[in-house]
Formats: structure tokens, sequence, C-alpha cells
């Protein structure tokens, strides 16, 4: 049997990383996170400390956590990964799904952006004062209203059909039925 990567993709805020570390844990396999990558490249530069030395681009961190996901594949290791395929750029996807059997689960809520919104208020890594000045900002609330014009970009650039099996999961009322998720990942052909 050929490694399986569970993609969840979004809109961002939509609850991908939520569910993915919930659904990681139930199916007792890692999760792989784009964010989480870029996070560890910001973290390696210097994004704790008083001053950031590099901006990791979010090219890099794409690369970077395609590889790793595709280092698991090649190993057999199934995984949950949490990344936004963007039309423009099918071959990500390719990529996956030569390394491994693919399922996605397309992740929705009711207001997205009014949760990324929030969470990037809160993000403590954005409040660091080197990181605001670092990626150009002098506030978390200046940074904030560039998050959500991002948010609303990536809407209109994701991927929304697939090759693959699909299955659509609304995270509005909290979490979805993890038991039907699992069936599905296990048994979708």
């Amino acid at each position: 049997m050929r490694p399986t990567v569970v993609l969840l993709t979004g809109v961002p805020g939509s609850g991908k990383s939520t569910l993915g570390r919930r659904l990681a844990e139930a199916l007792r396999v890692p999760f792989v996170a784009r964010d989480d990558i870029r996070g560890g490249l910001l973290f390696t530069a210097g994004a704790w400390t008083d001053r950031l030395d590099r901006v990791p681009p979010a090219e890099e961190a794409v690369e970077v956590f395609l590889g790793a996901v595709e280092a698991l594949l090649d190993r057999g290791v199934s995984c949950v990964a949490e990344y936004v395929v963007r039309v423009h750029r099918p071959d990500d996807l390719d990529r996956l799904r030569a390394a491994g059997r693919c399922v996605v689960v397309v992740v929705t809520c009711d207001d997205p952006i009014a949760r990324v919104a929030s969470r990037n208020r809160s993000d403590r890594l954005i409040a660091n004062p080197a990181v605001l000045a670092a990626i150009g900002f002098d506030s978390v609330e200046r940074h904030t209203a560039d998050v959500v014009a991002r948010a609303h970009s990536v809407e209109a650039e994701m991927m929304t059909s697939f090759p693959v099996p699909t299955l659509e999961v609304d995270t509005s009322d909290g979490d979805p039925d993890l038991d039907a998720l699992i069936e599905f990942v296990v048994t979708a052909r």
C-alpha cells in the first residue's frame, strides 16, 4: 500500500491547522503545515530575538514544506499536510500525488477572515518588534490589515477542484465528526 497524504486546504482562518492537528493525532501520523515550516525558518533566522537576520521568502517555505512531505512519503510515512494549492501552481499537487496516495479535505467555515484577523492580532511572533520591523510594519494592526488582504487573495487563487478523492468539512460549529473524516481518509479511492 502506498503512503497517504491527507491534504487539508481552505481559506486562511477556516480551521485547517486545528483540524489537521486533531486528525493527525487521531490517525497517529505526523502533521506538517506550510505555516509551521515558515515559522521554523523564521525561528532559525532569529525571530524570537531582538534581531531578525532575514525574512525567509514564502517560496522557500513552500519548497521546504513540499520536500518534507515528499521525504515522509518516500520513506513510507503517511501524514496529514496543511497547504493551499494555488491554481497557478498545480505542480505542487502533482508532486504530492507522485510521492503517495493523496486525498483532499477542503475546510470551510462561516467567517474565516474574522478568525484569521483575530489569530493574527494575538500572535506573539507577530507582536515581536524585530519581526514587525523586518517585515515592514509598525504595528500589529497594520500587519493584520495586510494579512486580511492576503487572505482574500488566497481565496481567489486557491484550487477548489481536485483530481483525487475530496471531502468538504465545515468547522463553523466547532469540531467536525472525526470518525467520518477518518472513514473517508481510509476508504476513499
